[in-house]
């Protein structure tokens, strides 16, 4: 690589963590969070990758507020149940969950037969609608939220085992923008999304703002030795 390119991107590399400091109060709120359920953690995820499956979420837990948690799901839950994502479809709990990516995540798993070691999150042998009640209830719960977002892993590392990402940073920040922004969606849309920087309170504020991943890379950086 040439010495000046090098010494840019070091460049570039160091300004956005520099930056990225005027969030350290809620960086370090949704750490701590994330440290009380340390126990549930280590029970769920196994210590390889278990950083790496966590910082691909923890960006929506510095969005999470669980007093406003608490009024979206109660006033959003009875609609689903009875009508479905279409009518009500709404993010909940620390990694800001949607029915609809839950959904997404039964559906991957249900059609591909080298994955039927994660169908413990398949819901059998119940109505339509007592399935959207127990997805909603299984959402409510951090230990199923967790459960999820490993099934998300291993859903990404099937579906995007042809990817030859350059090292693992590289690998994070996709996986992490393709929660975020929908790993149904296609390759090349998560890719160009990688760069968009509207994080972590939309465009429409005067706060600076960051790529989701940013915030993954921070986790990983900062944090990874309490996991």
């Amino acid at each position: 690589m040439d010495k000046n390119k090098y010494l840019n991107i070091i460049s570039v590399t160091q300004t956005n963590n520099e930056n990225i400091e005027c969030y350290r109060l809620e960086i370090n709120r949704a750490f701590l969070l994330l440290k009380k359920q340390k126990q549930i953690i280590d029970l769920e995820l196994n210590k390889n990758k278990r950083v790496e499956i966590l910082s691909i979420a923890f960006p929506e837990i510095i969005r999470y507020n669980s007093f406003s948690d608490y009024i979206e799901t109660s006033s959003n839950r009875i609609l689903y149940i009875n009508k479905g994502k279409k009518i009500s479809d709404f993010s909940t709990g620390y990694f800001q969950m949607k029915p609809s990516f839950v959904e997404d995540l039964e559906n991957y798993i249900s059609h591909n037969e080298s994955l039927q070691q994660h169908n413990s999150i398949l819901i059998q042998k119940k109505t339509e609608k007592e399935v959207r009640k127990e997805r909603i209830n299984r959402l409510e719960n951090f230990q199923w939220q967790l459960r999820y977002l490993k099934v998300f892993w291993h859903i990404l590392e099937h579906k995007y085992k042809h990817v030859k990402f350059k090292n693992e940073n590289e690998k994070i920040r996709f996986y992490a923008t393709a929660y975020n922004y929908g790993f149904t969606k296609p390759e090349k849309e998560i890719t160009k999304y990688e760069s968009i920087k509207i994080f972590p309170y939309g465009e429409r504020t005067n706060t600076e703002k960051f790529a989701f991943a940013d915030f993954s890379i921070d986790f990983i950086n900062t944090y990874s030795s309490f996991f």
